[in-house]
């Protein structure tokens, strides 16, 4: 099958949401549907979505955000993320295509106004523009106890790979760690699928609330068009 052809806009500056006194600005494209084998190329050359926005960071003057990404097949969990995993021995998941459920979009609103006090509370349209609005082949992983939801990740699921879209949780339920355990739980079923890659968006070294991206080796980032091993 031809490769779709798609043209690129550039964003307004805005300010960074990831460093101080930066600019952000992206290059991107707006598409209803894209093949899956050529989304997987769009992630290998640092390409990523929001919504129907697939983009990759076009800053003037910093070179901050390199895409990263988890080698599946020769991952191996390190201490703490073994102790993670036994921490959550209770949890179970299911995954489901990505559709609007008033549960999920309620403990998603839970977590964005206890992380992000300072932004305004989201509604459903801009839940749905964001999470379920989708290109490509999207579902949700549900973490449950018993029969309680206490997170879901969105991801995006491609012939050779996984894209981790957003993680949120219950802020109660923080001690678990649940947005390490829900890599953990995607590398995994990356890894029962046959799949290469987990991608996890951008990492800025710089930023703190990233720090938890490069915790899972042996991962690369592409820097300077060449996938590189992050040590």
């Amino acid at each position: 099958m031809s490769q779709q052809t798609f043209f690129l806009y550039q964003s307004f500056p805005m300010d960074c949401p990831y460093l101080d006194n930066q600019v952000w600005v992206f290059r991107g494209f707006d598409a209803d549907t894209i093949e899956p084998a050529q989304y997987d190329e769009l992630l290998s050359r640092g390409f990523r979505r929001s919504g129907t926005t697939v983009y990759h960071q076009h800053c003037p003057n910093c070179r901050a955000c390199l895409p990263l990404r988890i080698d599946a097949r020769r991952f191996a969990p390190t201490t703490s993320q073994r102790r993670v995993l036994r921490k959550n021995q209770d949890v179970r998941y299911t995954r489901t295509r990505a559709a609007f459920a008033g549960e999920d979009f309620a403990l998603y609103r839970r977590y964005v106004d206890a992380r992000h006090p300072s932004d305004h509370s989201p509604d459903a349209d801009s839940y749905r523009e964001f999470l379920i609005n989708s290109p490509v082949t999207s579902e949700l992983m549900r973490y449950y106890v018993a029969d309680r939801l206490i997170g879901i990740g969105w991801i995006d699921m491609q012939p050779d790979s996984i894209s981790s879209v957003y993680c949120a949780f219950d802020p109660d339920e923080s001690d678990r760690s649940p947005g390490t355990f829900s890599i953990l739980q995607q590398v995994a079923l990356a890894r029962s699928l046959g799949k290469a890659w987990v991608y996890l968006g951008f990492w800025v070294e710089q930023s703190r609330k990233m720090s938890y991206k490069n915790k899972f080796h042996p991962c690369q980032i592409l820097r300077n068009g060449r996938w590189q091993v992050l040590r």
